[in-house]
């Protein structure tokens, strides 16, 4: 992904970010998992954390859990270490697909509009590598952006994504696609635009 733009733009996309709660970004896939998550601590990874509010809404969902936020761009990641100085995050700089500075296995692997930023011919090592990090009964869940504008492509480096191409990737990895939401509107009233999450499991995993 370019990170031009992200740099530039920091502080303003931040606080767009900060405007709407993680519970509301993501309340279709935390209809099933919250429970999980409440039940016992788990090693949580937030790959693209940006300004921190998913990372710190997943820190503060149980005293005990272990949270890595991973941030390319330097500005963003100052500013997500602010918003999270309260809570269990430790961040990392680092970048998809290879994600090298990044060990250990996680219980739960969250990308929220990040893999709109992977060019089609990175994301089969993406993919390898997140299955890499996941421990066998986790779950990878993704946010997929659904429309795309050629603005966007140009300024953003974003490219088209779908639901079966990720299916597809996983299927190769033995990993099991185990939910795909109806597409929603956008959380921020972003007008034509829709998101799509999925939770992917690791080998043994089943949904709760």
């Amino acid at each position: 992904m370019s990170l031009d733009y992200y740099q530039r733009h920091a502080t303003e996309l931040a606080t767009r970010y900060q405007q709407v709660s993680a519970r509301a970004i993501h309340c279709d896939w935390l209809t099933l998992l919250e429970p999980w998550l409440l039940a016992a601590p788990r090693r949580l990874l937030d790959v693209g954390a940006g300004s921190g509010r998913d990372a710190a809404f997943l820190a503060g969902l149980h005293q005990d859990h272990r949270v890595v936020a991973v941030e390319p761009c330097p500005a963003l990641a100052a500013l997500g270490q602010c918003h999270t100085r309260d809570v269990a995050v430790a961040w990392v700089s680092d970048a998809m697909p290879v994600l090298s500075r990044v060990t250990g296995a996680f219980d739960l692997i969250l990308l929220s509009a990040v893999w709109m930023h992977l060019p089609p011919e990175s994301r089969p090592l993406a993919l390898a590598r997140l299955h890499e990090l996941l421990s066998p009964d986790g779950y990878l869940v993704l946010s997929l952006r659904l429309v795309i504008s050629e603005q966007e492509i140009r300024e953003r480096a974003m490219y088209p994504v779908a639901a079966d191409e990720v299916e597809r990737l996983a299927l190769g990895e033995g990993m099991t696609l185990l939910h795909v939401s109806e597409p929603q509107e956008d959380a921020l009233a972003r007008t034509g635009l829709s998101w799509q999450s999925l939770i992917i499991g690791g080998e043994h995993a089943r949904l709760p």
